[in-house]
């Protein structure tokens, strides 16, 4: 029986699929976590009756000193003591997605970037979807596949959505190996990101490369016409290079795409780029364009009320995001923005706000907001504001709840925020 620690339950699935692998498998599983049982009830509750131990509301670090696996969250800091006194001790370390890339036999599509990489996952599936390709979505867009592929045909396609988080962990997983060989992926953008726990754009590069270094031989790479910085990425590859966006022409007719904004148009682009690589036909891809409908909080059309359109775009905690949502828009745009300041150039979530009709601020980088943009209105926080929005709004407009920065100074995650964003709004 192996000892198998579990590092991080969290709340979005990869920590329980892992414990119940685990445990399937007849292993001695612990979960450790340094939040509460309180907090992680759900997650918890999940793994009720299949023989898990608990720690929760701290780690224990002999736990650390006696595992022989320590499969450890991807919200992990790289540099966490107790990971590296598991290796020093004989344990290997592993990842939920490094498990799940040893179990796919069929192909994979993979897909990072800084964003729109799950808006560009589900448009790929949907794409596959339309045309009768077998295929599962999965990974960092929050549903894991890790106990699922066994039942699966030999030809299904696993999309997967993976992280600057995930792939760094990857070339540190003992047990995964070289097991991140997709046939095909897209690069969606690399702008900069998560500078808090990278410490570096070249750190956080380096993470991006390493998806686009692991791609078949006899695959396909598909970049973002533009990027610069993605753009070098093409000669990091043994594979073919496909390219999307900018002044590339759209490989299947778009018309009908059902998310809104120019950005979304060039991750369609891609998706369609991708889907038929692996069977699936231009008019199939039209239809699944057609057909999807975009994932929660990602400029989730809530509908209107009075003439007022309510858009969730809580997923957007970097100022590029943001910016691109903006401009997703024809109509007058009231931005709700603020939120936990994660080290990030301003510069185009403050362009965005002056294009916006009005700007709401909150947060605890309201204050500063304020400052840089005139006549933007404070609020103390996330209630207030999107209060003053729906008071000020007028027939035509759009309340666009687009915050730019991460929650955590007032929500656990963007899905909380995004989830009182709809409360508010009814």
């Amino acid at each position: 029986m192996t000892r198998v620690v579990v590092m991080g339950l969290g709340r979005f699935g990869g920590g329980v699929a892992s414990a119940r692998w685990a445990a399937m498998q007849g292993d001695d599983v612990l979960v450790t976590d340094t939040k509460s049982e309180a907090e992680l009830a759900e997650s918890v509750a999940a793994l009720h009756s299949l023989g898990v131990r608990f720690r929760l509301g701290g780690h224990d670090p002999v736990d650390f000193d006696h595992a022989e696996i320590v499969v450890v969250n991807p919200a992990i800091p790289f540099d966490q003591p107790l990971v590296a006194r598991a290796e020093a001790a004989g344990a290997k370390i592993t990842t939920e997605m490094g498990l799940t890339l040893r179990a796919l036999c069929g192909p994979v599509i993979a897909i990072t970037g800084t964003n729109g990489k799950s808006t560009t996952a589900g448009l790929t599936a949907a794409m596959l979807e339309a045309a009768g390709v077998s295929c599962a979505l999965g990974g960092n867009i929050g549903r894991s596949l890790l106990n699922e592929w066994d039942a699966w045909s030999p030809g299904t396609v696993a999309v997967l959505e993976i992280s600057s988080f995930q792939l760094s962990w990857l070339e540190r997983d003992a047990l995964a190996g070289h097991a991140l060989r997709p046939q095909v992926a897209i690069i969606t953008n690399v702008t900069g990101d998560h500078f808090d726990r990278h410490g570096s754009f070249e750190h956080y590069v380096a993470a991006k490369r390493r998806l686009a270094e692991s791609v078949r031989s006899d695959g396909l790479l598909i970049l973002p016409r533009g990027d610069g910085v993605a753009a070098e990425f093409a000669n990091a590859t043994k594979a073919r290079v496909a390219w999307f966006g900018g002044d590339e022409p759209d490989p299947v007719d778009l018309a009908a795409l059902a998310v809104v904004g120019p950005h979304n148009r060039a991750n369609a682009a891609a998706a369609a780029v991708a889907a038929m690589e692996v069977g699936a036909s231009a008019e199939a891809c039209s239809v699944g364009a057609a057909c999807f409908r975009g994932l929660p909080h990602r400029l989730e059309l809530l509908g209107e009320r009075a003439g007022v359109l309510r858009v969730n775009d809580s997923v957007s905690t970097t100022p590029q995001a943001t910016a691109a949502a903006v401009r997703s828009f024809d109509r007058p745009v009231i931005l709700l923005v603020g939120g936990r300041d994660k080290g990030l150039d301003w510069g185009p979530l403050l362009d965005a706000a002056r294009d916006a009709h009005t700007v709401i601020a909150y947060g605890e980088t309201g204050p500063r907001i304020g400052e840089l943009v005139s006549g933007a209105r404070l609020e103390p926080d996330f209630t207030s504001a999107v209060a003053n929005a729906l008071e000020s709004a007028r027939s035509g407009d759009v309340i666009l709840l687009s915050p730019g920065f991460a929650s955590y100074d007032e929500f656990p995650g963007f899905d909380r925020r995004g989830a009182r964003f709809r409360e508010l709004v009814g």
